[in-house]
């Protein structure tokens, strides 16, 4: 189950109500009980946890200025619900999220109006506007606060979890070198300890036997270090070019030279392969890479996507990945897009020194690849030839072994 962010408020006639939850209509008829009994139960401003059977909820009770309210103040409280442990770093991460929102609202002096919704037909139209505009506000801040926790919360995909390990320089470069072939214990530690003067090289061999990246092997009295598992991460076309702009040929057009042009001319090197970890490793970067990935974006929706937190930073990651060619921008019909310019996949396979040992070249494993392999059709016409030849080879054999047994007899 995915997470169900809500807000609720105190009505002063009817008491703790929901006002808005995201996914819409996620949230039932029991949950949406059970949350404003927890707001019922809510004493002082501050964070806390609530099991409801099967799930369990982070709830933060604030309040914010309201002149419309007994008290001068109106009281919320936003809720979280996930279907699995909260760890302390999850609860961490939310509890930042919920202060963020909740001083959204509270640096807002007319914010407050939303929670007046049902009472709008009261007040003029001056004031009817300002309701309804303060309750696509908190809509939409709400909305965001649901996709950063969905991303708090859920697991990292392999790509991620891979290019998190080999984003430092000193385990990039190590699986380099024994790319070419094993080496022995004391040969590599010398060579680390020449190019990393700071790491701990028995740290970095803990860390890649932990990740079955090498395997340790005693010939005599050497010990020789193994490379099992090879990774590479490269640039290719994103496949979104061509599945989301089939209503719009004039900006296909555009797109499809600008890709092919990059690609003309790319040329996969180490530096770019070790840039390339150090992006999906970030996860403000590769939260717009996968928005990117299933299309192109008007580049006044993105800095919706991400939290506010990242917000101060967004035009930077825009610039860097436009720099280095990971994304472009494109105007069309007034409109500013964003597009994914070139995708990057991580592949693990074979270290180089096994695959000249292999008959064939090995196959890549794509890490959270987007489509599956093409297969070649199976041909039943040469399959049938090749049993057929096999088949007769075969017969000529035994009987050449039949005569040479009626030989031998007599």
């Amino acid at each position: 189950m995915k997470p169900i962010v809500s807000l609720s408020y105190f009505h002063r006639k009817i008491g703790p109500l929901v006002y808005y939850s995201f996914p819409e209509n996620a949230l039932d008829t029991r949950l949406y009980v059970r949350i404003a009994n927890i707001m019922d139960q809510a004493i002082e401003e501050g964070f806390f946890t609530h099991s409801i059977e099967d799930l369990n909820s982070m709830n933060y009770y604030f309040e914010i200025y309201s002149e419309k309210a007994r008290g001068g103040k109106e009281m919320l409280m936003l809720s979280v619900i996930i279907d699995q442990s909260m760890t302390p770093e999850i609860e961490q991460n939310i509890l930042s999220s919920c202060i963020e929102f909740a001083e959204k609202l509270q640096s807002n002096e007319e914010v407050h109006k939303a929670f007046y919704i049902n009472e709008k037909n009261s007040y003029d139209e001056i004031e009817r506007k300002k309701i309804e505009e303060n309750q696509e506000l908190i809509k939409l801040w709400l909305k965001e606060l649901y996709w950063v926790s969905l991303d708090e919360i859920r697991e990292k995909t392999e790509e991620e979890q891979i290019s998190i390990l080999l984003k430092d320089k000193e385990i990039f470069y190590t699986l380099e070198k024994l790319s070419n072939g094993p080496i022995t214990y004391e040969d590599l530690q010398k060579w680390f300890n020449e190019t990393f003067k700071k790491s701990l090289f028995e740290d970095l061999i803990k860390t890649l036997i932990n990740q079955d990246f090498i395997h340790i092997n005693e010939i005599g009295y050497e010990r020789y270090i193994l490379l099992v598992k090879e990774v590479e991460s490269i640039r290719m076309p994103p496949k979104s070019v061509i599945e989301y702009f089939d209503e719009k040929p004039m900006l296909i057009d555009l797109v499809i030279k600008k890709v092919t042009q990059f690609f003309d001319v790319y040329k996969p090197t180490k530096e770019d392969s070790f840039q390339l970890f150090q992006l999906i490793s970030d996860s403000k970067i590769y939260n717009v890479l996968s928005k990117l990935r299933a299309g192109p974006i008007l580049k006044s929706v993105l800095p919706k996507l991400i939290s506010e937190k990242a917000l101060a930073s967004y035009f930077e990651i825009l610039d860097t990945l436009k720099k280095i060619e990971i994304i472009d921008e494109f105007k069309y019909e007034g409109d500013i897009y964003v597009i994914l310019k070139t995708d990057i996949q991580i592949t693990t396979l074979f270290p180089k020194y096994l695959r000249k040992l292999l008959p064939r070249e090995s196959k890549a494993v794509i890490a959270d690849k987007y489509e599956p392999p093409v297969k070649k059709e199976f041909d039943i016409k040469n399959f049938l030839d090749d049993l057929s030849s096999k088949s007769t080879y075969k017969n000529k054999v035994d009987k050449k072994k039949k005569v040479s047994k009626k030989k031998k007899k007599k």
